[in-house]
């Protein structure tokens, strides 16, 4: 019997296609370019009491409200994921298979289980304020945090007219070869040129100790660490150039955002139990101008 050799789906979680054009139009082409089938997974979400289905902690569902009919929340549902469908469709232009779920559940959780056979999870990052982030969390970020590969959060209303290149952050971790041999192979299938970057935190170090001598000293070693990582990626086929700043990696990384198609970087997990996304990570989730791919990464 042969094995089968179907491309694993790029799953799109979707709650409103009315504001989720961004999000619809980069999964399409991701797909389109890659190869893979689309898989759209619309959840209509369920409350949980005092638990978190993610770390596996119990929690009591909220009762069915009596004030709204769950059959036309069902009806809702539907719509949203036909008209997202058909949006997914146009973008694609039979390029790949366009499938569709809807699903009842926790939006991350539910996402997050999607992720153990996806070839990526791409999910739209909301215009939310912080304050409200705050006392609801993000989902963009629990299912980076958690997934089971690479996912990719695309900010509300994201074009990526006029802009150029793919962004890679690094920083001097076992990791570093296989984020830029993943950013590689993302900047060759967009046919964009690729940066990676190194930033220096050395006031978060060294605080008012660091003078020019010690700058200079810290960039040459960044850039002699670059050097080296970029030879062992070979010669890829897009041009490829490398900075070092000596400012807080977060803030070099939102900054090139600005004006790139794509940043990759690495999620890090220092305890097998909770994965950790990392302030640099976290800063680019909530902040970047561009779509953010993060990579889950051997712990």
């Amino acid at each position: 019997m042969s094995a089968d050799t179907t491309p694993a789906p790029i799953v799109v979680g979707i709650l409103d296609p009315e504001v989720e054009t961004a999000l619809l139009e980069y999964a399409g082409r991701l797909a389109a370019t890659s190869g893979h089938p689309l898989r759209l997974v619309h959840v209509v979400q369920a409350n949980v009491l005092f638990g978190d289905p993610i770390l596996g902690l119990p929690g009591a569902m909220q009762p069915q409200s009596m004030i709204i009919d769950d059959a036309g929340v069902g009806r809702l549902a539907e719509q949203i994921l036909a008209e997202a469908t058909e949006v997914a469709r146009d973008v694609v232009a039979g390029a790949v298979e366009v499938s569709s779920e809807l699903v009842r559940g926790h939006a991350a959780h539910v996402l997050i289980e999607e992720s153990e056979d996806a070839h990526r999870v791409v999910v739209q990052r909301r215009g939310f304020s912080r304050i409200h982030r705050i006392f609801t969390g993000s989902i963009s970020s629990r299912i980076a945090a958690h997934a089971h590969c690479p996912v990719t959060v695309v900010p509300e209303r994201w074009s990526a007219e006029g802009r150029t290149g793919v962004v890679v952050g690094v920083s001097d971790d076992k990791s570093d070869g296989q984020v830029l041999g993943h950013a590689i192979e993302e900047a060759t299938r967009l046919d964009e040129p690729i940066t990676v970057l190194h930033g220096l935190d050395l006031l978060a170090f060294y605080g008012e100790m660091v003078d020019h001598a010690t700058t200079r000293d810290w960039t040459a070693r960044g850039e002699r660490y670059l050097a080296d990582l970029v030879g062992r990626a070979g010669h890829p086929r897009t041009p490829l150039a490398t900075r070092v700043f000596a400012e807080a990696p977060a803030d070099a990384l939102v900054t090139a955002s600005e004006q790139a198609r794509l940043v990759v970087v690495g999620r890090a997990s220092h305890l097998n139990a909770f994965p950790h996304l990392g302030g640099v990570t976290r800063a680019l989730l909530r902040e970047a101008a561009c779509p953010v791919e993060v990579l889950p990464l051997p712990r």
